[in-house]
């Protein structure tokens, strides 16, 4: 377990990320993002407006990438790149749940 934190915190020192802020926002998020959805169904199902609950999940969404952006250093390119897939995938998959 030890050379598994090590591992992990190796990364952190090679990109300029710290991985536990990196986890607690990744996964701290999540309850924003859960309570923004809720938000969201609701206020469309009474077509009110949308804009500040597709806010506050767009934030949740990529806070943790933001931070990865404002600290990180050379990230190579292929995680730019997953990240921008994983953003679109997730805009896809959101719409989906709206229209459902």
């Amino acid at each position: 377990m030890d050379s598994f934190i090590e591992w992990m915190y190796s990364f952190g020192e090679q990109y300029g990320v710290n991985p536990l802020i990196f986890a607690l926002l990744y996964f701290g998020t999540i309850p924003l993002s859960l309570l923004s959805f809720s938000f969201l169904i609701r206020n469309f199902q009474r077509k009110k407006s949308l804009f500040f609950p597709i806010l506050g999940m767009s934030l949740s969404f990529i806070g943790t990438y933001i931070y990865l952006f404002i600290v990180g250093k050379n990230i190579p390119i292929w995680v730019w790149c997953l990240i921008v897939g994983i953003m679109i995938y997730g805009s896809y998959i959101l719409i989906l749940k709206i229209n459902r």
